[in-house]
């Protein structure tokens, strides 16, 4: 099962029964030198919070700035708190893997991702270093919590059974569509289809303006009422059948049903997957609140909220 602990569930906020101590304000200081935080002796600077605030690209409005930062400031804490678990443990992440996964996330083949965050203002070499930070927190992660979140099989049958109304689903259809921008586009693509034999797939990807075109104009399933009412033409339509033309705000249509699935119960191998991500998540997010608390009661940490305000 692919792990499905997002690093998003690292910075759960530090409520104010576990709320760090807070130590006495010092006088203005320059941010560079200003400490608003320690962890274990390790300093977190008014400096460090505002690089970090604005490469996440955070801009909130005046009244709310104070609790995001200090929102922010916490989840700075925490991230430190578990990078440093994470270097104690041996933890490595080399420099292929950070090329890898800096790799995966190049918005545009061929564009150098350090020219896209420069043109961003974003400094690469602390974005690339924050790429690590990450990495190495995911590996910690990846031991601690989301391998004890196994989800057997026996459990996802007791949930199916319990829980019969989840899979109660309506009447659905798989439908492939081709969308032309003008009537006359539309009729001479029908005219293939119907007098042709053209293949409804290849047609798609050669002919339709509408983003599913590569792959074959494939709506997947939906229901009555998920999509804007011309495409329910499609409801009335035998298996392999297709639609004249139907003009919608989007351009000119062309349906074809694939397949039909009548309302009821989804099956149990339809859905196992689905209930067994479900139950992970729910075990992850219960053993990740315990090992945090766990680290939390073997760190010392100090917090100066006040500095946020200075």
């Amino acid at each position: 099962m692919a792990p499905v602990l997002l690093l998003g569930l690292l910075f759960v906020n530090c409520t104010r029964r576990e709320e760090p101590k807070q130590s006495t304000p010092s006088p203005a200081a320059a941010p560079a030198i200003k400490i608003l935080a320690t962890v274990n002796g390790d300093p977190i600077t008014l400096a460090d919070l505002q690089d970090r605030f604005a490469r996440a690209g955070l801009k909130p409005e005046k009244e709310a700035e104070f609790q995001v930062k200090e929102e922010f400031l916490n989840r700075l804490i925490e991230r430190k708190m578990m990078l440093r678990e994470a270097q104690r443990r041996r933890i490595k992440v080399g420099l292929p893997e950070i090329n890898q996964r800096i790799e995966a996330m190049r918005t545009e083949p061929g564009k150098d991702v350090k020219e896209t965050l420069g043109g961003m203002g974003i400094d690469y070499e602390k974005w690339k270093s924050d790429i690590w930070e990450d990495m190495m927190i995911e590996k910690l992660l990846a031991r601690d919590v989301i391998r004890n979140a196994h989800v057997s099989a026996a459990e996802v049958r007791r949930y199916y059974n319990e829980n019969p109304q989840e899979f109660e689903r309506p009447e659905q259809v798989r439908v492939r569509q081709i969308v032309t921008a003008t009537e006359d586009e539309a009729r001479v693509v029908l005219d293939q289809l119907q007098n042709e034999k053209a293949d409804f797939a290849t047609l798609a990807r050669q002919k339709s303006t509408a983003p599913e075109a590569e792959e074959g104009g494939s709506l997947g399933y939906f229901a009555m009422g998920e999509m804007p009412g011309e495409f329910n033409v499609v409801f009335g339509l035998p298996k392999g059948g297709i639609s004249g033309v139907v003009k919608s705000p989007y351009g000119y249509h062309i349906f074809k049903l694939e397949e039909k699935r009548r309302a009821g119960r989804a099956g149990l191998e339809e859905v196992s997957r689905t209930i067994a991500e479900k139950l992970s998540r729910q075990k992850q997010d219960v053993r990740y609140k315990q090992w945090l608390g766990e680290l939390r009661g073997r760190t010392k940490f100090v917090v100066n909220y006040q500095g946020l305000r200075q």
